[in-house]
């Protein structure tokens, strides 16, 4: 939770003091519904008497774009966004896609991340159970204007496809890993669940008929994509060389705490995930165990 308040009050914050990209601080005292653009640069340190200072001084409707108002995929976030961090609150979708664009962006800045992971925001889930329960004659149709959320994207390309899930008040997180070419495996789903409320079994099967379906568009040609770390053996017959698992992972104590856990497994996976996952990582419950160790060692 403080990694997050702290993230988000910093973008409020500490570039307001760049009078390039923000108003003044003399006319954002008295103005209500005024926006602040941020970038995503090295974050300077304010002393906490001013950090405080700026937070008596910030209006309700106090608007910021991240990471900049030019980003196609910029988090609107108004001040107010902010309540959601009180204790025993729930993360909004807001805030929870602020800070996985934060990661997002973290991920792109560094030489590993450019080309491993994709995120969606927490707003696909429901489209994608509107798209693969489409029973209709235009499922083909309803199907290719879904896959505008991920333009230019090759799925099958990532090592890692990031997907929050939110349902029944609660937040819980898949991730979708395609190993490379030698692990002779086909993608792996996992499911965590930090209060395991959510039935895994319907959000698998849902995001395996996404796969399924993606695969389907892109065997339309009478080649495989180019690039894919995906073995021919393996991309010919994905349908049925998809594979799951539900990840035992550490449990909240509470009943609001599920954004957090999310927010936190997103991370720590980002961090300390292999660069491609292997089949055998799960048997030999190497995530299970690193996500445990560094899961606990925070706290």
């Amino acid at each position: 939770m403080q990694s997050i308040f702290l993230a988000l009050k910093r973008r409020f914050f500490v570039e307001r003091r760049d009078s390039s990209e923000v108003q003044t601080s003399n006319d954002l005292m008295h103005k209500k519904g005024q926006t602040i653009v941020l970038v995503d640069e090295e974050e300077s340190q304010l002393p906490e008497t001013m950090e405080q200072a700026e937070l008596v001084n910030c209006s309700e409707m106090t608007k910021i774009y991240y990471p900049s108002r030019n980003d196609p995929e910029a988090v609107e976030i108004y001040y107010s966004d902010m309540d959601c961090l009180a204790p025993g609150a729930f993360l909004s979708s807001t805030v929870m896609n602020f800070y996985i664009r934060h990661l997002q962006q973290r991920t792109s800045s560094t030489g590993g991340g450019q080309c491993d992971y994709h995120f969606f925001n927490t707003y696909f889930y429901k489209k994608l159970k509107e798209a693969v329960s489409n029973k209709k004659g235009d499922r083909g149709t309803f199907f290719i204007k879904f896959r505008r959320w991920w333009r230019g994207v090759n799925i099958f390309q990532k090592a890692y496809v990031i997907l929050p899930i939110h349902e029944d008040l609660h937040w819980s997180l898949v991730i979708i890993c395609i190993p490379d070419k030698h692990d002779k495996s086909g993608p792996i789903i996992l499911h965590l669940d930090s209060l395991g409320l959510h039935f895994s079994r319907s959000i698998i099967d849902k995001v395996k008929s996404f796969l399924i379906e993606e695969w389907n568009h892109l065997s339309q040609g009478t080649a495989p994509p180019d690039d894919l770390p995906i073995s021919d053996q393996i991309w010919n017959n994905l349908p049925r060389r998809i594979d799951e698992e539900i990840i035992t992972v550490p449990q909240q104590k509470n009943d609001y705490d599920c954004g957090i856990f999310v927010l936190y497994f997103m991370e720590r996976f980002i961090e300390d995930a292999p660069e491609r996952l292997e089949r055998e990582n799960l048997a030999m419950e190497k995530t299970v165990e690193w996500m445990r160790r560094n899961f606990n060692s925070q706290r």
